[in-house]
């Protein structure tokens, strides 16, 4: 009976630390400072927050029209100020043609809401391909 029991503890024990190494292992990284971020950068961002990540264009509706990230949402700067509603609470990542718009916008909010810590914007140029797929240089 002694045997069976601290068998099974041993065994019990042995899962728990499997399942804790394994939820260290798919620990999120860190999230970058708010700020600018390289292409590479903001890749590993869309890619690690994936499905949480809010990406907002602040190109022109005309440039939007010809290519944009998939999921990606039409604010102009021009018109974020007055909209500033729209950005959401959670991870916001902001782009355009060049980055210097989206640095613009970034300051609007964070002007607006100085504790916003989860902003980011793409200093650098995206390049959109006819079947969908995008890069960063």
């Amino acid at each position: 009976m002694q045997h069976t029991l601290s068998r099974h503890w041993l065994h019990s024990l042995a899962i728990a630390v499997l399942l804790a190494l394994a939820g260290m292992a798919n620990a999120a990284a860190p999230l970058p400072p708010p700020g600018a971020l390289s292409g590479e950068n903001a890749l590993k961002l869309i890619r690690s927050q994936a499905r949480k990540l809010a990406i907002i264009d602040v190109r022109t509706p005309a440039e939007f029209d010809k290519g944009h990230l998939p999921g990606a949402t039409l604010l102009p700067v021009q018109e974020l100020e007055q909209n500033l509603d729209k950005i959401p609470d959670g991870p916001v990542l902001l782009v355009c043609r060049t980055g210097r718009r989206a640095g613009d916008a970034f300051g609007i909010i964070r002007k607006a809401r100085p504790g916003k810590e989860n902003l980011w914007y793409l200093k650098g140029t995206p390049v959109y391909h006819s079947d969908g797929t995008y890069e960063f240089r």
